[in-house]
């Protein structure tokens, strides 16, 4: 036989053939009263970019500064590794 659990299967979730419950309530929304909840998501988008418009003026800075770094180095980089840039460095 089948042997889950050390004594035999004992049935599915709800129907284990044990003493029956007395006193439990079970709670369900109706399809109907989840539909209420629709419009969260457009307000949830609408506050992240209202919060997210306030926070520009912090962020924005770093953005433009790292992008900068990065993009001067890149253009160092590829300049030292060239011709001129070798013949500028070591006077060829």
């Amino acid at each position: 036989g089948n042997k889950m659990g050390g004594h035999g299967y004992s049935g599915w979730w709800g129907n284990m053939g044990g003493p029956k419950h007395r006193g439990i309530v079970t709670y369900q929304l109706s399809p109907y009263e989840m539909k209420t909840n629709v419009h969260l998501i457009s307000k949830g988008t609408h506050n992240f970019f209202r919060r997210t418009s306030s926070q520009l003026g912090y962020i924005l800075p770093g953005i433009f500064l790292f992008w900068g770094v990065t993009y001067f180095g890149k253009k160092r980089h590829e300049w030292l590794n060239s011709k001129a840039g070798h013949d500028a460095q070591h006077g060829h």
